[in-house]
This record gives C-alpha cells, sequence and structure tokens, in this order.
C-alpha cells in the first residue's frame, strides 16, 4: 500500500509540474495535497531523474523565499505515429511539453508486412533526426479498435486486425510500443496542452478519414470496457444514414456532383466553397449540423466541460465551425441550466494525432 501511495503522490506531483513549467514546492504540496516532506522526495528522485531541475529563491510575499522548480520537457521524448486509411504514415519526435523535435512521413501499402516496415523506417529515421534524444517509445495512433492486450481487434480500413502489429515493431525497434485510437491520441494532446488544457472532463470531436471520438476524464483517456467508447461513426443520424457516411469531408464532392452536376474533386470544391458557392456551402453547413447532432448526443450522455472539434473539417474554417458550434448549443440539456459546455477548436490540428501518439507513451512514464 506504501508504494501505491508514493506513486500516487509521485503521478500527482508529475502532472502538476508538467503542465506548470515553473512552480515552488511549496505550491506543490498545496496542489497536490501532500506534505513538504513528501513533496520533498518525490522531487529529488525527479531530479536524479532528470525530469526537473532546480531554479533558486523565487519572489517573497514574506517570510523565506520559496525554491523554485522548472520541469524539463526535453528530458523525455517518444516517436508517434499516425496511421489512418491514406497512402502515408505520419511520424513526430514528441517531447514531454507536445513539442515536436523531428516529423517525417512514408508512403505504404496497406498490408502488414508493408506497415511493419514502413514504421521501422519512420521509427529510425526520427531517431536519427536528433541524436541526443533517445526515445522512449513509440505510440501508435491507428484506424481501429484496440483491446486492453495491446492488439487492434477490429480496422474497416487496414489490414491489421488480430496481427500483433506492436509486438511485430517492438521486435524490430528494440522500443515499447503503446496502441490506441485515432481519436483517443488527438483528445490525449488536446487535454494536455491543447485547447482542453484546463478542462477536467472534455469531448472530442474528429471527422476526416472518418468520424470518430475521443473522451478525456481527468487527463486519462476513457476506452470502455472493449476498446469501443468513441465509436460514434455508426451512429444513424435521421434519414437512417450513418454518420461516418454522411459526414466525412470526402464524401461532399459527390453530393455537389449530384447537385449540380459539376464533377469535382475535393480541392475544386473547396474551392468553390471560399468562393461562396450556395451549393458548396450548403453542403459545408449540413456537415457542421450532422457533426453537431453526433456531439449533442454524446455529450447529454457525458456531460463534459468541453466539447472540442478536431480533424480535415477545420479547413472548412470559421464559418464551419461557429455553425457547428451554434448546432451544438441547440437542445443541450446543460445549456438549459445556463452551464452549456465549452466549443473549442483543436490546437493541433492534423498534427494532434501523431502528437498524441507520442503522449501514449510519454504520459505513463510516472504513475
Amino acid at each position: 500500500m506504501a508504494r501505491l501511495l508514493q506513486t500516487s503522490g509521485k503521478r500527482r506531483v508529475f502532472v502538476k509540474l508538467r503542465r506548470a513549467g515553473v512552480i515552488s514546492r511549496a505550491e506543490l504540496a498545496r496542489q497536490c495535497s501532500l506534505t513538504r516532506p513528501a513533496v520533498s522526495a518525490i522531487i529529488d528522485e525527479l531530479i536524479s531523474e532528470g525530469m526537473v531541475r532546480e531554479l533558486g529563491p523565487g519572489h517573497s510575499t514574506g517570510g523565506k523565499p520559496p525554491i523554485m522548480l522548472e520541469f524539463m520537457p526535453r528530458s523525455r521524448c517518444a516517436i508517434g505515429i499516425d496511421l489512418g486509411g491514406d497512402y502515408r504514415i505520419e511520424g513526430v519526435l514528441c517531447d514531454l511539453g507536445c513539442n515536436i523535435i523531428a516529423s517525417d512521413s512514408l508512403a505504404y501499402e496497406n498490408n502488414i508486412e508493408s506497415i511493419v516496415s514502413t514504421i521501422s523506417q519512420l521509427v529510425k529515421r526520427l531517431g536519427n533526426a536528433s541524436p541526443g534524444d533517445v526515445p522512449s517509445g513509440i505510440g501508435i495512433a491507428v484506424s481501429a479498435v484496440v483491446d486492453e492486450a495491446n492488439e487492434i481487434i477490429g480496422s474497416s480500413t487496414l489490414d491489421l486486425s488480430r496481427k500483433n502489429l506492436a509486438r511485430k515493431i517492438e521486435a524490430v525497434t528494440g522500443l515499447p510500443v503503446r496502441l490506441d485510437r485515432r481519436p483517443n491520441a488527438a483528445a490525449l494532446a488536446e487535454a494536455l496542452f491543447g485547447a482542453g488544457h484546463d478542462c477536467g472532463q472534455q469531448l472530442y470531436i474528429t471527422s476526416g478519414r472518418g468520424v470518430g471520438a475521443g473522451i478525456v476524464i481527468d487527463g486519462k483517456v476513457f476506452r470502455g470496457k472493449n476498446g469501443c467508447a468513441g465509436e460514434i461513426g455508426h451512429l444513424l443520424i435521421p434519414g437512417g444514414n450513418e454518420l461516418e457516411e454522411a459526414a466525412r469531408p470526402s464524401v461532399l464532392p459527390v453530393k455537389f456532383s449530384e447537385l449540380t452536376g459539376r464533377t469535382v474533386n475535393f480541392e475544386e470544391f473547396m474551392q468553390y466553397y471560399l468562393a461562396g458557392d450556395s451549393d458548396a456551402v450548403a453542403l459545408v453547413m449540413k456537415n457542421a449540423e450532422l457533426l453537431a447532432y453526433a456531439a449533442r448526443a454524446a455529450a447529454n450522455m457525458f456531460d463534459p466541460e468541453a466539447v472540442i472539434l478536431g480533424g480535415d473539417v477545420l479547413e472548412f474554417g470559421d464559418r464551419h465551425f461557429e455553425h457547428f458550434k451554434d448546432e451544438c448549443a441547440r437542445f443541450s440539456e446543460a445549456m438549459k441550466l445556463g452551464k452549456s459546455p465549452r466549443i473549442l477548436r483543436s490546437n493541433f490540428g492534423r498534427r494532434g494525432v501523431a502528437v498524441g501518439g507520442a503522449q501514449l507513451i510519454l504520459d505513463e512514464l510516472v504513475f
């Protein structure tokens, strides 16, 4: 029991230091509800591990000046991998402050052999990009459901189901590997140092290659019993279609072509939208309404402090986001009480998935 209490205290101190950057021992003791001797013992341990350093006396408000401490985000780093359903795998080398040290990407083929080979090459390139930064591990954010055993148990787009991806990458790289859903990784990045950094509970909604959600409660990702929490893409929307089939950005050029008879790709559709074409604008606004419909349903069940929108839909700009925001406020049970959740835009954007992948490793360094 003593070990559990010590670990819990160290985790609380680690989290506070990581967020604050610079803080005194006395303030840490107050915020973490620990005694000063307990905090001092934990700080000594973190200093020996290179995560913290003493800055010297701070400003005194009366009495002895407090000794200020500085968290060292560059003391640890990890590699984050964004493995979605497109033709490239994105990777970042990232530190404890969610700062990107290096980034790279490689093309791959959708089979387990190519995926393992490509990720291994990417890990080697990122590891060599900054010789002084040695990765603590690899976090892979994947378009799939991941179980408690760190195994992919279902993917509609990738040849990875029950293929032992984590163990195969570990065998090649010699580094520990942590897998999770892409929305979970992005939500973790936002919770640590992004739009939701000051929110106890947040719901992250993303629409890009697919539609999904990530839930963070008190700084930890909520995954559910089977790893399926946040799988909102199969939600039935008015009209009987699944949310993912109706709200992916890639659907919009198809619908635009059906409406207007003009065959366009996504880039051409964006040009029509940005030019104010009424059909294009109507489709983008409908997209915001569909995502808000899903966000309202999830928010009414979960009652988060914040709803964060991320993914490729951020390319639609302020007009789309403001409409999403307005639609989220409609029919909100919290709004009736005057306590509607904050509606925020992702700080990390597309990079959030890979950054969050690295944090899957880094956030578990201290328990």
